[in-house]
C-alpha cells in the first residue's frame, strides 16, 4: 500500500491568498509614486514583492503571473540605477502589470 495521496488545492489557495495580499501591497507602494520616484521604500518594497512573486509563481505553475513580476522587478531595477525615467509612462506601465496580476489572482 503506498502513501496516501496529497491534496493539494489547499495549498493552492493557500498561496493564491498570499498572492493577493501582495498584490494588495504593490498597490499600496503604487500609490506612493512619488516615494517611488525618489527612490524611498515604497520603491524597495514594490521590488521585493515582484521578486517574491516572479519566484513563488514559478514554483506554483502561475508563468504569466512569474512573467508580470519579472518586468515590473526589472523595471523598478532599471530606475534604481537611472536607465529608466520615473515618469507617468512608467507608471502607467507598472499599474498596467498590477492589473494583469489582478486578473490572475481575484475572481
Amino acid at each position: 500500500m503506498g502513501e496516501p495521496a496529497i491534496d493539494l488545492s489547499e495549498i493552492m489557495d493557500l498561496y493564491k491568498e498570499d498572492a493577493k495580499r501582495m498584490i494588495q501591497q504593490m498597490q499600496s507602494a503604487l500609490i506612493r509614486w512619488p516615494e517611488i520616484q525618489q527612490g524611498g521604500p515604497a520603491r524597495l518594497e514594490l521590488r521585493k514583492l515582484s521578486h517574491q512573486m516572479r519566484g513563488s509563481g514559478r514554483t506554483y505553475g502561475f508563468g504569466h503571473a512569474t512573467r508580470m513580476c519579472k518586468a515590473m522587478e526589472n523595471i523598478v531595477q532599471k530606475l534604481e540605477h537611472n536607465r529608466l525615467p520615473a515618469d507617468d509612462r512608467i507608471l502607467k506601465s507598472l499599474r498596467a502589470k498590477i492589473e494583469r496580476l489582478i486578473s490572475i489572482f481575484v475572481e
